[in-house]
């Protein structure tokens, strides 16, 4: 262990390379023991930043390491703090006080396939049996909607457009992550509608100027010959793709950031709770993550994930779009008052104008508080770019 090269990572990660500082080496063995370190903040900021308390945490269904293990509050983001009491000025991104990578995870690009509407009258039915009135009620109305979907030869799942107008006409930019394998019954229950879709897709989201990524399959966050399959099948349809994202948000730091680098992604955007609103690595900016078997940061950029509607839903937190609204309001708040870039994340199957949920009308006010409180919206990809440069 170079406990200077580490405490450099930390304040470079900061844009504070010279600060001064004072570096204790029993705290630094502390967190060799994977204990959070008392005494020294640089390293207690390594701590987090390196997600040390993930090394043997515990894990959900989906392998994930959970909100509810960190000692961190999210929200309150330590190298944020230190960034401050260090006096640093935090970066400008595309000359605002803050920016939002707006980012979506194409998962289904069509619901009415057939398994579809099993699936949504299988819903109804568990609904009305339980007597949840309101659930049954929307799963209905979807569901007759299929009739004149079909006719029309239309799908509430393809959104695309519709997203895209969204923010051109805000002036945003955004990234799509476009999933290219399904070998789990997590990754879809139709694949071969999207492998069929695919073509059209691409060449639908290229035409609205938005950036594609990849979105790795459910199991090609354990097994990265499978992720390079799925990495060449997109760019055969895309061209270069520089950025990704798993599905499920099934990173682990010290286990698949290293397949990113070496497939020569120049970014990921995993790295977020699915269960709550903030910032995993206790930094609200992106960063390079450490590699410890090699003892310096990754060539690799981190987008912090923030925030995603998901999070919000049943599963989780169980809100409302209205009720969410203050949650991501806070979230913004705090970006503009002490500088942020990070992304959110809306699945594109959120935006059927026919829908009750109004999780489409959510995010548009999103995107408006953002430039409404002095941030700027643009794509995962540019926003990586500014910080690679930023950081070098």
């Amino acid at each position: 262990m170079s406990i200077e090269a580490r405490a450099c990572w930390v304040l470079e990660s900061l844009g504070a390379p010279d600060a001064a500082v004072t570096l204790r080496p029993e705290a630094w063995e502390q967190v060799d023991r994977g204990e959070r370190p008392q005494g020294d903040e640089i390293a207690e900021a390594f701590f987090h930043l390196a997600r040390v308390e993930e090394r043997g945490g515990p894990r959900d269904q989906h392998g994930r390491f959970p909100a509810s293990a960190s000692c961190l509050d999210p929200l309150d983001p330590p190298l944020e703090r230190l960034r401050e009491r260090l006096g640093v000025t935090p970066p400008r991104w595309g000359g605002a006080k803050f920016a939002v990578a707006l980012t979506h995870d194409v998962d289904t690009p069509w619901r009415w396939t057939a398994i579809g509407v099993r699936g949504a009258a299988a819903r109804l039915k568990s609904h009305a049996l339980a007597g949840r009135g309101r659930a049954a009620l929307r799963e209905a109305r979807a569901l007759s909607s299929v009739p004149v979907h079909r006719l029309r030869r239309t799908d509430p799942n393809w959104s695309f457009e519709r997203v895209i107008s969204i923010e051109r006409e805000r002036g945003a930019g955004s990234t799509f992550f476009v999933m290219a394998g399904h070998r789990h019954a997590a990754d879809g229950a139709s694949p071969e509608t999207y492998d069929r879709l695919r073509p059209r897709l691409v060449e639908t989201l290229r035409a609205g100027g938005a950036e594609i990524g990849l979105h790795g399959s459910y199991t090609s966050a354990a097994n990265s010959d499978r992720l390079r399959a799925e990495k060449d099948a997109l760019e055969e349809l895309a061209g270069e793709v520089d950025g990704q994202r798993y599905h499920y948000l099934r990173v682990d730091p010290h286990r698949n950031l290293r397949p990113l680098e070496e497939l020569g992604f120049a970014y990921d955007s995993s790295l977020g709770f699915a269960g709550a609103v903030g910032f995993r690595a206790g930094i609200a900016h992106p960063f390079r993550p450490w590699d410890f078997q090699r003892e310096r940061p990754f060539n690799l950029m981190e987008i912090p994930l923030a925030a995603m509607d998901a999070t919000f839903e049943e599963r989780y937190l169980n809100l409302s779009a209205h009720q969410a609204e203050p949650h991501l309001v806070r979230l913004l708040e705090q970006a503009a008052e002490r500088g942020g870039g990070f992304a959110i994340l809306w699945h594109t199957d959120r935006f059927d104008p026919a829908s009750p949920q109004r999780w489409d009308r959510l995010y548009e006010r999103v995107i408006e508080s953002v430039y409404d409180l002095g941030g700027v919206c643009m794509s995962a990809g540019a926003l990586a770019k500014e910080a690679a440069a930023s950081l070098r």
